[in-house]
């Protein structure tokens, strides 16, 4: 991999992973865009659900970009799989903290 290709890579992972800490750790769960604070059940099963959320989205990121060296392109399509399946199965989660 072209090294300003990695560190885009890495760049962005961490900066989710930094993300979802502070989602998770910090309950800043008014980054989440159209959330009310007010209409949230539990807001610390949200926060921490986003903040794990986020994070493995995250390191997900990392897998690909070392992976796609041994199976080519095929590791971007199993990520992409990775993060549709996880977005649909995340909007089940949160709606149940609203």
């Amino acid at each position: 991999m072209v090294t300003k290709q990695l560190i885009a890579v890495l760049l962005i992972g961490s900066s989710l992973i930094l993300l979802g800490a502070g989602f998770w750790l910090k309950k800043s769960i008014f980054l989440i865009k159209q959330y009310d604070e007010s209409s949230i059940a539990d807001k610390e099963g949200l926060a921490k659900s986003a903040g794990l959320y986020v994070m493995v989205i995250g390191v997900m990121i990392f897998l690909p970009a070392f992976l796609s060296q041994l199976i080519g392109i095929y590791a971007w399509i199993v990520f992409g799989v990775l993060v549709s399946l996880s977005s649909v199965f995340m909007l089940r989660v949160m709606t149940k903290y609203v």
